[in-house]
């Protein structure tokens, strides 16, 4: 049972958003990294190799240069070719030294002296200072049946080295384990083809490049490269998981909000709607009776009528302003606010209260009429239905400091505790339970102050009326 729960559960989370939007953030960071190493590699492998092929290629291209000062000097000379680089006439401690054969096609010999100046003439008018050669560079020259002609160091690793004639002027790589159990080196070569007069037994000239040094540091380089992407990657992962969550939160708080809306309205729907059925019913049942013996029933239908289109109409405001209020601003006259409070009079009276109105708006202001109306009217309801039969309610319009608009409503009703004031301007919150959509309303009006007040860059604040009751004060700002 646990492993199928675990399965399930397992099951959900793969199907849920939550796993949607990583998913999608990771494989979009993985293809990023992935492609970022592939690029870095591939500059790295190209600029490790540059100069060698730079160099490979330039010997190619004067191969009947090089093939007479590789054929032409004496027996104990080192390879002329490592001389011109390194300005000494030792070879290269890895390739050994190339020395040459002192004898002619024609089979003449020359002497010592005389070939070393043969071969520095030719380097001096053959080739070029301006290529940039590598060190480490041999010249191995093959007849037409692969044999070498040129002597080569015995306890080097280039009489391993065995081009593809076949490939010609083509950049190849080899790796060759040395004679005596050394550790494999890599070479890179070109062989091109031979034609020389001189040197008629001479078929192929093959370039070789000791690169071990160069592929261990490009190892190394790989490796490191390879490893600070896979860090980074793993951070991805990380990183992935928090904006999957940070992109989901305010959806499943919307879906959360939404839950709750349809619920409470489906809620506040229900129990007029009972009442109606059951009135109707009752109705139904005494077909033969008339309108005045029914009058109660028919009264409190009409009543559960009224309220259901309150509520019909409070949820069409609040599902509007959701998309957005449009504020539609105009010049208002301190007198818009005298006629407000004259109406309020008549309704406190109605009600039993005792309201106090003060009003030192002396230069009309600029907002929205309407929805200050609204805002204001709203926050009077609510001090009248949370006031006691001998309350008191005060209402104030002045400027603050700083040259905004204060709206202030004050009562000496039940008050609001701390922990209801952060949930006051919640949908369908009240904050007395025990009271009817009668006398308490459906808690959908401080919800719709607070939009508002939001609509017109204000603020609104709850504070406590001393020695009781509650204080709503409310700053917005005026667009003069």
């Amino acid at each position: 049972m646990r492993i199928k729960a675990r399965l399930y559960s397992l099951k959900r989370k793969l199907k849920s958003q939550n796993f949607s939007y990583f998913s999608h953030f990771f494989f979009f960071f993985t293809g990023i990294f992935l492609v970022m190493t592939v690029i870095i590699l591939q500059v790295l492998r190209y600029g490790v190799y540059t100069s060698v092929d730079n160099s490979l290629s330039a010997v190619a291209q004067d191969a009947d240069s090089f093939i007479q000062i590789t054929l032409g000097q004496g027996p104990e000379m080192t390879s002329p070719l490592t001389s011109y680089q390194t300005g000494t006439s030792s070879s290269s401690s890895t390739s050994g030294s190339s020395s040459s054969l002192s004898t002619t096609s024609s089979g003449q010999t020359s002497s010592s002296s005389e070939t070393t100046a043969s071969s520095r003439k030719v380097l001096a008018e053959h080739v070029n200072p301006a290529s940039s050669l590598t060190a480490n560079t041999d010249i191995i020259i093959y007849d037409n049946k692969g044999n070498i002609l040129n002597n080569i160091n015995f306890y080097s690793n280039l009489n391993y080295i065995s081009p593809d004639f076949s490939e010609l002027n083509t950049i190849q790589s080899q790796k060759i384990r040395g004679k005596f159990g050394s550790e494999t080196e890599t070479y890179r070569m070109i062989t091109v083809k031979l034609d020389s007069d001189v040197y008629p037994t001479a078929a192929y000239m093959t370039v070789v490049v000791n690169t071990t040094q160069l592929d261990a540091t490009n190892s190394r380089y790989t490796r490191l490269i390879v490893s600070i992407m896979i860090l980074f990657w793993l951070i991805s992962v990380v990183a992935s998981i928090y904006l999957a969550k940070w992109t989901t939160r305010p959806l499943m708080l919307a879906y959360e909000k939404q839950k709750t809306f349809v619920e409470n309205a489906s809620h506040e729907l229900r129990t007029p709607l009972a009442v109606l059925q059951n009135r109707l019913e009752t109705l139904f049942r005494r077909p033969n009776s008339t309108i005045m013996d029914n009058f109660e029933d028919i009264a409190s239908s009409l009543e559960e009528v009224r309220n259901m289109r309150i509520l019909t109409s409070n949820l069409l405001d609040l599902a509007r302003r959701d998309d957005g209020l449009k504020v539609h601003l105009e010049e208002i006259s301190p007198e818009f606010f005298d006629r407000i409070f004259s109406n309020y009079s008549l309704i406190a009276n109605e009600n039993g209260k005792q309201l106090t109105t003060f009003n030192d708006m002396q230069q009309p202001i600029q907002s929205d009429k309407a929805l200050l109306k609204q805002l204001m009217t709203i926050l009077f309801d609510n001090a009248v239905k949370y006031t006691g039969s001998d309350g008191h309610i005060s209402i104030s319009v002045t400027r603050s400091r700083d040259r905004k608009v204060l709206i202030t409503v004050a009562d000496n009703g039940l008050g609001i505790s701390d922990e209801d004031k952060k949930r006051v301007f919640d949908r369908f919150y009240r904050v007395d339970k025990a009271r009817t959509r009668q006398t308490g309303g459906f808690g959908l009006g401080l919800s719709l102050a607070q939009q508002i007040v939001q609509s017109l860059k204000g603020t609104i604040t709850i504070s406590d009326n001393q020695p009781a009751g509650t204080i709503f004060q409310v700053k917005l700002a005026d667009k003069n």
